[in-house]
């Protein structure tokens, strides 16, 4: 079971790290989705069928509203609309997710007893360290989205190391969550869309904004 849980723990891991370097939508996309799929197979024991069914299909769900978005080829290409993508390489991400997984490892419990298994606290802070940038610096909707799901995912991993095997409640309220999140992150990207630049940012610096008469025009003087 430990070496069960060590390689979907690395296939959890793997998938985070996609999704923080690549630039390609679609890949981010798919590693996404293996991901959030993979995570609840991080516990010890198993959630029960219903637990896992609903968190397979608020995992699915969550990544297909943001695949609408991104299948759509952007204006004028003939490529899916890139996201921002790693600024140091996915070397150092993968370098920054194994000490972040030592880290975790190592802080199983935090100081307390701990009631899940120890892959899922490394796996946990592998996934939050290089989630962080996305979030704190990235300038499209699809980075800092897939940034907070990834550091979502990180908690509930961390949250199953700590507590043990979440209850079925718990784990439809998880996938509801995982799908509002997801439903909101792809609205915005397909608002980002629709603004003329073709890409998820949320600004277009280059974009000329035409400015308004006012509604409201002067009396003429007599």
């Amino acid at each position: 079971m430990n070496q069960l849980l060590a390689i979907v723990a690395l296939a959890v891991v793997a998938g985070a790290v996609v999704v923080v370097a690549s630039r390609d939508t679609r890949t981010v996309l798919l590693a996404l989705a293996v991901t959030l799929v993979a995570t609840p197979l991080v516990a010890d024991p198993l959630a029960s069928p219903l637990g896992l069914a609903a968190r397979l299909v608020g995992a699915i769900l969550a990544t297909y509203l943001l695949w609408v978005v991104a299948r759509d080829r952007g204006i004028g290409e003939g490529i899916a609309s890139p996201t921002g993508g790693s600024r140091i390489g996915w070397p150092a991400e993968v370098l920054m997710a194994a000490g972040a997984a030592v880290v975790g490892y190592a802080a199983h419990g935090l100081g307390a007893a701990a009631e899940g298994p120890a892959m899922a606290s490394a796996a946990g802070f592998a996934i939050a360290a290089p989630a962080v940038a996305p979030v704190a610096t990235g300038h499209d909707v699809i980075r800092v989205g897939t940034g907070l799901l990834l550091l979502i995912d990180a908690a509930l991993l961390v949250r199953s190391a700590l507590g043990g095997t979440p209850g079925d409640v718990e784990q439809l309220v998880t996938a509801a969550m995982l799908i509002v999140l997801a439903g909101a992150v792809a609205a915005l990207a397909a608002n980002a869309r629709a603004d003329g630049s073709g890409g998820y940012a949320f600004s277009d610096p280059a974009r000329v904004r035409v400015r308004r008469e006012p509604d409201a025009h002067p009396l003429d003087q007599t």
